[in-house]
């Protein structure tokens, strides 16, 4: 089995299409709820071109800032993820060695990866991989996810680079800084490592203090600012929730507990599905509700379809089929007190930049934050929920759990 990846794009650009998987929160989750992650039992190993990013940054420089790359996840404390360059890209197919320079040469490489050989990281030089996949190489810096998937876990992966961001041409596009470029790649390998976009303080899109900006993802849809480069804390508490370190002086449960809950049409029985929802500390004042918060979808566990004579859609292969996950939310925090409110994915973030498996507008009105909810270290607070205003009726035949 095997998924394609989300991408990165600059701020305000035009999105392109990809084909993507799941679920705002986790990228991918099976059938009984839980997540596709890498197997922990030894590093993940990955391999790098041998080429240059660009005209202006030769292959030993990206080849050094990558690793560096995987280090900001790798040393997230309360994560246990751990990973490894075993070398340059392995001969397959069309591709001999050297650098993955043409189409025909990614193909194959990309072919490999999905029948669960090697996970590459590809330096996209003069953007012929994005012009040959229908990418926008003028707004699109890198895409990346999953290539291959076992009953239980991810088996490879690929990382795939826009040069052209760091050539220092003019056109067709303006460069980026280095900061910039690596916050984007940093991000690429959040989907390489599992996880989804998140929407934070989607407000950034149009004006972001910098309270604002502190609390602002490196897993947002898109590439606000080179501060990105740094994990929020709504990165460290999903990386942590897949891959919890469990020994040491720094543990997951030690330091972070999980607020879950139902969204619910107004009626107050139907779940609603795709709904964003944010838990924010309060325990300090000073702003820290923008600085400290975590997010995920509503019914992120659950399929995003089962199937539909209508509209002819056809069944997802991802995500639970039980009914009590259509409108459930679970969300790592550290231990503190928050509110939890809920918001409409923002009209943006679609294809490749989605928060959770499709973008739909969440229906009716959201209500007033809930909360204070008081959440100790390695405990859950559950059933919260939380009940929409003003929608439609509830869902009809074809928006049920199905078989």
């Amino acid at each position: 089995m095997g998924i394609r990846a989300r991408m990165t794009v600059i701020a305000a650009a035009a999105l392109a299409a990809i084909p993507f998987a799941q679920a705002g929160g986790p990228l991918a989750v099976r059938s009984n709820g839980l997540p596709y992650v890498w197997s922990t039992a030894s590093e993940i190993q990955y391999r790098t071109d041998n080429g240059p990013l660009s005209v202006t940054v030769p292959e030993a420089t990206i080849r050094s800032r990558v690793i560096a790359m995987f280090d900001v996840w790798e040393n997230v404390a309360t994560a246990n993820i751990g990973y490894n360059r075993a070398g340059f890209i392995n001969p397959a197919g069309a591709f001999g060695a050297g650098d993955v320079d043409t189409a025909a040469e990614y193909a194959a490489v990309e072919q490999d990866c999905s029948d669960g050989n090697q996970s590459p990281v590809v330096y996209d030089d003069d953007a012929v991989i994005f012009q040959d996949l229908g990418v926008d190489e003028t707004s699109v810096i890198g895409f990346a996810g999953p290539c291959a998937l076992s009953a239980s876990n991810m088996l490879s992966g690929q990382v795939v680079m826009n040069g052209l961001f760091q050539d220092g041409e003019a056109a067709p596009v303006t460069d980026i800084s280095v900061a910039s470029f690596d916050a984007a790649i940093i991000h690429e390998i959040g989907h390489f490592s599992g996880l989804d976009h998140s929407q934070i303080n989607v407000n950034c899109l149009n004006s972001c203090p910098a309270d604002d900006l502190a609390g602002l993802p490196t897993m947002f849809p898109f590439l606000m600012t080179s501060t990105q480069n740094t994990l929020s804390v709504d990165d460290i508490a999903w990386i942590s929730r897949l891959y919890p370190q469990m020994t040491g002086g720094t543990t997951y449960a030690g330091t972070h507990g999980t607020i879950s809950g139902i969204v619910f049409f107004s009626d107050g029985e139907s779940h609603a599905q795709l709904v964003n929802v944010i838990a924010r500390r309060v325990d300090t004042g000073a702003n820290e509700d923008r600085t400290t918060a975590v997010s995920v979808v509503s019914g992120y566990k659950f399929r995003p379809y089962h199937g539909n004579p209508i509209t002819g859609a056809t069944a997802s292969p991802f995500g639970s089929a039980a009914p009590g996950d259509i409108g459930l939310f679970e969300i790592p925090v550290p231990a503190g007190s928050y509110t939890v409110e809920v918001e409409s994915v923002d009209a943006q973030f679609t294809e490749g930049s989605s928060v959770g498996p499709y973008q739909i507008t969440m229906p009716g009105t959201a209500p007033a934050p809930i909360g204070p909810i008081n959440v100790t270290a390695g405990s859950t607070s559950s059933g919260h929920t939380i009940t929409l205003i003003g929608t439609p009726p509830r869902f009809d035949q074809f928006e049920g759990p199905g078989p």
